[in-house]
């Protein structure tokens, strides 16, 4: 399903599971190491009224947009100041490539259909709802001579079915761009149908030899583990969202440096309207041993964070993990602080069965939260799970090189609560690939948050 329709939660494919499509090249700091499998998941449809109350955007800005005629009635010459920059940065982004003849230009789309259709079914089987996304992307890279890039990426979604009849203002909901700028728009907005677009890349890239400079939306990822990322300090996505494998992006400003293939320095700043709603943050990667590691500094919204990372092998096992900790910017001396902190480990067995487990401290958990809130929107970085604990392990297997299954559980050692996720995936041709999943709510956490804890998925996707 989609973040914005519920809770969601996805097992990890082994190898090709799931890939998706992955013709065009994404920029360097989008592939930042991870484990052998992409995150997917699952969705469980909300009660209406839960659902709304679990929207937390206290840190968000509100976004600039870049869609429609602008109203410059508000009081503030900073507002419109800003306003015009938006404008003025997205037209000069689009009209680049066709302003530079003189350089050799190539271009290269791709893109995909996907057809997902779930239906959601109490324990008792007397509910029953069905839900309906039919969702197009277009991705789109041009390459200027031999250092500049430009990418942009739309993904369109007409919905219906049960979340739409039952959800007031969904559109205007979907049109709440969390970023910076406001690059989504509602088309139609009617009590049966919602269609959505919104850009999820939009930027210039400048390489240049060890030097890699990335302007406008873009995913900045300096995660090592696979579900929970305390280190992801720009771009904390739900891993619960199955449906979106390219994740979102955030508009921000991004260099780097590198001096060796494991070496590097890099810094990145989320634009905000002051400093508490930024982040500011530079990062070093480096080696030790058959490790790689990384240490990070920097201004996480109303925060000051210090982390590090590494992955590597114990023998012939994965083994990585993450911790940062999170301070208080107005109370710097005071013990207010609190770490958070993943540990994964991977393993491929002999009989081709692909294992993966993480465990995770959260030691910024908001226990006056909402849990659907929690989890039905990107998490902060300091706060990533609904509980103070966490695990999940999971099984993956290849029936044969068409044909994989794949089984997930993912739960709370301090709250009751588990999620079973089983799955099946097929490639029908070698554009055409189906998928079926289901996600079933098991606990005290979740019995009074929906009427229909058990979810069944369908999804056909092609691929161009």
């Amino acid at each position: 399903m989609n973040i914005e329709q519920g809770i969601l939660a996805c097992p990890e494919n082994s190898g090709n599971i799931e890939a998706g499509n992955q013709s065009l090249r994404s920029s360097p700091n989008e592939t930042a190491s991870r484990s052998f499998c992409p995150s997917k998941g699952t969705q469980v449809l909300a009660d209406k009224d839960r659902y709304f109350l679990g929207l937390d955007c206290k840190h968000e800005p509100e976004p600039i947009s870049l869609w429609r005629e602008t109203d410059f009635s508000f009081a503030g010459n900073q507002r419109e100041e800003s306003v015009r920059f938006g404008l003025l940065f997205l037209i000069l982004i689009l009209l680049l490539p066709t302003s530079i003849q003189s350089q050799n230009i190539e271009a290269d789309l791709g893109g995909y259909v996907k057809e997902l259709g779930s239906v959601s079914l109490s324990n008792d089987l007397k509910t029953i709802r069905y839900d309906n996304i039919l969702h197009q992307r277009l991705e789109s890279e041009i390459h200027i001579g031999s250092h500049f890039e430009f990418r942009g990426d739309v993904r369109t979604r007409l919905f219906n079915g049960w979340t739409v009849n039952n959800t007031p203002n969904y559109g205007d909901f979907l049109e709440n761009d969390p970023g910076y700028f406001d690059l989504s728009h509602t088309w139609i907005d009617t009590d049966y149908t919602v269609l959505n677009s919104a850009i999820d890349r939009l930027h210039l890239s400048y390489f240049n030899g060890p030097w890699e400079v990335h302007a406008g939306r873009q995913r900045i990822n300096w995660g090592k583990t696979m579900v929970w990322n305390p280190n992801d300090l720009f771009n904390a996505y739900a891993y619960l969202d199955f449906d979106y494998e390219e994740r979102p992006g955030t508009d921000a400003l991004y260099a780097s440096y590198s001096w060796s293939y494991a070496s590097s320095v890099e810094a990145g700043y989320r634009i905000g309207g002051s400093l508490d709603e930024s982040v500011i943050a530079g990062m070093y990667r480096g080696n030790i041993g058959e490790y790689d590691i990384q240490l990070i500094v920097g201004n996480y919204l109303e925060q000051l964070a210090l982390g590090a990372g590494w992955s590597g092998y114990l023998k012939t096992a994965g083994f990585k993990g993450e911790l940062t900790y999170f301070h208080p910017k107005d109370n710097f001396f005071d013990e207010t602080g609190h770490f958070t902190a993943a540990l994964g480990s991977d393993y491929m067995f002999p009989n081709a069965v692909y294992a993966s487990a993480e465990v995770l401290y959260n030691g910024g958990w908001n226990r006056s939260a909402n849990p659907l809130g929690q989890l039905t929107r990107p998490p902060s970085a300091s706060d990533l799970f609904i509980a103070e604990t966490g695990y999940f392990v999971n099984a993956a297997f290849q029936l044969n090189p068409l044909t994989s299954i794949n089984g997930g559980v993912m739960g709370s050692f301090d709250r009751e609560m588990v999620i079973f996720i089983p799955q099946f995936t097929r490639s029908v041709t070698e554009n055409i690939d189906f998928l079926l999943l289901a996600q079933l709510l098991k606990g005290s956490v979740f019995s009074d948050l929906t009427d229909t804890s058990n979810l069944f998925f369908f999804r056909l996707k092609y691929s161009y």
